[in-house]
């Protein structure tokens, strides 16, 4: 039975259908619902950020997750937000290991400059093999 699972969210149509789809399982009482959100510095912005820029995506941060907390809560009593800040592949996998999810869920992007089918995060999970994860379109 599925304990503990981890969702990326980034406010998208794609990490809102994968947040439904995770509340949707056939969690355990006592289950945990973890949903993460990645700070990531934007490329035209050179370093050092800024503090008010830094301020300013950690609010941001902090309201998709108060969203997504809002939207666990109609069926799910038990979730944790956690606010991030890096390399989204990087901090969601590093994130992923001290939790030790049952499952990983993620939305999928097709990045139009590409063909790649799924995004980098995804794909760093992939690669990564250490959780069962499922990607959601």
């Amino acid at each position: 039975m599925t304990r503990r699972i981890l969702v990326g969210y980034d406010g998208t149509e794609q990490a809102n259908r994968a947040l439904e789809l995770a509340m949707n399982l056939n969690l355990h009482q006592d289950s945990e619902l973890h949903m993460a959100f990645v700070i990531q510095k934007p490329p035209e912005i050179a370093d050092p950020v800024p503090d008010e820029m830094l301020e300013y995506l950690r609010k941001a941060g902090e309201k998709i997750l108060s969203n997504a907390v809002s939207i666990a809560k109609r069926k799910y009593e038990n979730s944790i937000p956690h606010l991030e800040s890096g390399d989204p592949a990087e901090k969601l996998l590093e994130l992923a290991d001290k939790l030790r999810p049952d499952l990983v869920v993620l939305g999928m992007v097709k990045h139009s400059t590409s063909e790649k089918i799924i995004g980098t995060v995804s794909s760093h999970f992939l690669k990564a093999r250490r959780y069962a994860i499922l990607v959601v379109p």
